[in-house]
């Protein structure tokens, strides 16, 4: 096994992961650059465009190399079942967090105050496509799928291990309560991803753990 090339590859994906991301925020730049405090309905479409584009060229090429297998049941019961205990996990995790911050003077993660920044001016459709549906993917395909299932496949607790810990340490932590969360959080979709072999089940929970602040941020931009 070509562990080198693995990894280069496993970087290749993550890069193309964060261009619609990157678009985004050069576009949002250029909006406020331009005296736009919001962004209009063509600059909107334009990212809308290319984030569904990053979306599919992503999962073509998870495809391409065996990351995402759909040869076999989805919505069976034990997955179901998985989905809704590790949501459930995955928030409870969250609120756990977020309280112990509170109780340090932090209302919120570095990363969650960014990111209500970032979309503040922002179409709530836009909100729920980057944070609801884009991220899930993509950060399923490369930390879950790309670490677990194609890089160290051969070693479950390094591979959820190193997933977790990657994981933990993109979502930009200041302190060591903000990267427990993501780091558990991580460990719970690794372990979801490896007792079912199907990136569909962690991309639910992701999915489903990230409706709810997309929700909450998109309702405050009404």
């Amino acid at each position: 096994m070509n562990y080198a090339k693995r990894i280069f590859s496993i970087f290749i994906l993550f890069i193309i992961s964060q261009i619609g991301i990157t678009a985004f925020g050069v576009i949002k730049q250029l909006s406020l650059d331009a005296g736009e405090k919001n962004l209009n309905i063509s600059s909107t479409l334009v990212t809308v465009i290319l984030v569904v584009i990053n979306i599919l060229f992503l999962i073509y090429l998870a495809k391409r190399m065996n990351i995402i297998k759909t040869n076999h049941p989805f919505l069976t019961k034990k997955n179901i079942l998985i989905i809704l205990v590790a949501t459930l996990i995955d928030r409870g995790i969250a609120i756990g967090g977020t309280l112990l911050l509170n109780m340090q003077g932090h209302t919120t993660t570095a990363n969650d105050s960014t990111l209500i920044k970032l979309f503040s001016g922002v179409s709530p459709v836009l909100v729920v496509l980057l944070l609801g549906i884009a991220a899930p993917i993509m950060e399923e395909i490369v930390f879950r799928g790309g670490i677990i299932g194609y890089l160290v496949e051969n070693n479950a607790l390094l591979a959820i291990l190193i997933s977790s810990f990657l994981f933990g340490i993109i979502h930009g932590p200041t302190n060591f309560i903000s990267f427990g969360m993501y780091f558990f959080m991580g460990i719970i979709l690794s372990v979801s991803y490896y007792k079912t072999k199907d990136l569909r089940v962690s991309i639910s929970i992701h999915f489903l753990n990230n409706l709810f602040p997309a929700i909450a941020i998109a309702y405050s931009l009404i």
